[in-house]
């Protein structure tokens, strides 16, 4: 038997329906140090004003910990004295001080307590989270995304967010992309354009998060297109997922050590301009598991292509999260993001052309719908990215054109004007691809036709219809 199917069977034997609950932890571990009689060692910390800063040190001997900023950094190394912010002597030590303003902090270990050789271990973590330490140059995912996280005036001010749907629009006057070494099972002009959220389920044993995607994967030298879902475990940093963990019309698949759900849709037609909706929304809840609906919107109505249930035990709460204070288990951001990237499988894709206006709303646990603001240009979660892009904001419009650095303009949008119409179908198998860490599965299941059905009757039955009116117009004009 081949290994690599025997290895992923044996993880299959191994992990039941339930995944185990992995505690989150957003804290930077230094590399630990050994620290001789009378020497110190110091760690330094860019801080963005608005943050707060703890850390944590453990040390094998009684030991001085101090906490300095720059002016005093300076200092204590010309002549070992300054006041510190904090001064303590221990072997373990935990600390929060802030809101701090912008500056360098260094938490300083001195071995001067014994005349013996000490270990030391330190960690620390600053929150609200800077988006800007994870990117802030192309290749990126571009679009608009929320972090939770506000910059007025230079100053970092963090939010929580609760919500039960997310809803991505668009509206493309103009799509081209290209990559002549694309990964396996992606198009040399492929594309994709993702709705990206974190769901958060609380239960009696610990927490879970999970990564839900609502693509729009492009053939942009066919002008055709798909709709997709992935589901990804983001509980611990290896995404383990069963086809008993998650119950919907898709399935599970495997890529290295990782599993993720995916289900799509038959390709489509399309002409510009290109108006869709995209939908992620917390459908139900029971003490078993959590239902997650995926929708989308093309001009025939609301299409709620997949309904998939993520089995989880003993559930008390879930909600969709948008989180600065915190990270995942897998340390990635509790954001929303409505981004264009390359087309699967971690492609980054260079992007010839692109015209679009882009707009992002959720609903409220309370069911208050709302728009979010202080949108940021780019993604973070996803793996897939694009170059030759940027996201400007005009008039209340957030528009993604071709060009280079826009990391730091932040800005609102409203809505863009929509062009809703259905399109055709066309016949071929539905897609099912991975937009973190996956292939492309080759054994997918087919979508229902019932979409492109109704949509034929509808146009048969308008066509009847205007012969109708034409001929009693005839005979109109013929009195």
């Amino acid at each position: 038997m081949n290994m690599k199917i025997l290895y992923i069977l044996l993880l299959i034997l191994v992990f039941t329906s339930v995944v185990e609950p992995f505690f989150a932890s957003s804290l930077v571990s230094y590399q630990p140090v050994t620290l001789p009689p009378k020497y110190y060692e110091y760690y330094p910390i860019n801080v963005t004003s608005g943050q707060c800063l703890f850390f944590h040190v453990n040390t094998s001997a009684l030991a001085t910990i101090m906490l300095f900023n720059q002016n005093q950094f300076n200092i204590f190394e010309k002549n070992s004295s300054g006041t510190p912010i904090f001064f303590n002597v221990s072997d373990n030590v935990s600390y929060k001080v802030g809101p701090l303003s912008t500056d360098t902090y260094y938490i300083v270990v001195l071995n001067n307590v014994t005349n013996n050789t000490i270990n030391v271990n330190t960690e620390y973590s600053l929150v609200p989270y800077n988006v800007y330490n994870v990117r802030s140059s192309l290749p990126a995912p571009i679009g608009i995304a929320d972090y939770g996280v506000y910059n007025i005036s230079n100053t970092l001010k963090g939010t929580i967010t609760k919500y039960d749907e997310a809803i991505g629009y668009v509206t493309i006057y103009n799509i081209s992309a290209f990559n002549s070494t694309p990964p396996e099972g992606v198009n040399r002009s492929g594309a994709s354009l993702q709705l990206n959220s974190v769901l958060q389920i609380n239960t009696n044993n610990g927490s879970y998060q999970f990564w839900l995607q609502n693509v729009i994967g492009f053939i942009t030298s066919e002008r055709t297109y798909y709709v997709e879902d992935n589901i990804w475990n983001f509980t611990s940093n290896v995404s383990y997922l069963t086809n008993s963990s998650v119950n919907g019309k898709g399935s599970v698949f495997p890529y290295k050590n990782e599993f993720y759900y995916a289900y799509g849709t038959n390709y489509y037609n399309y002409t510009f301009p290109l108006s869709m909706i995209l939908y992620i929304k917390v459908e139900g809840i029971s003490s078993e598991g959590v239902t997650i609906s995926f929708g989308y919107n093309n001009g025939s109505g609301i299409q709620w292509y997949d309904n998939a249930t993520i089995n989880v035990a003993n559930v008390k709460s879930t909600y969709l999260l948008i989180d600065d204070y915190n990270v995942t288990g897998s340390q990635l951001y509790y954001d929303l993001e409505l981004v264009f990237a390359g087309q699967a499988n971690g492609e980054y894709t260079y992007f010839k052309s692109m015209n679009a206006s882009l707009g992002l709303q959720i609903i409220l646990l309370n069911g208050t719908l709302i728009t979010p603001e202080n949108f940021y240009t780019f993604g973070s979660d996803t793996e897939e990215s694009a170059d030759n892009l940027i996201t400007i904001f005009k008039e209340n419009q957030s528009w993604v054109l071709i060009g280079n650095d826009n990391f730091y303009n932040i800005g609102n949008t409203s809505i863009p004007k929509f062009y809703l119409h259905p399109l055709s179908n066309k016949n071929i198998s539905n897609a099912s691809s991975s937009y973190s860490r996956s292939i492309i599965p080759s054994n997918t299941q087919q979508s229902s036709n019932a979409t492109s059905n109704f949509s034929m009757l509808t146009y048969l039955l308008l066509f009847v219809l205007f012969i109708l009116v034409a001929l009693g117009i005839k005979r109109l004009r013929r009195r």
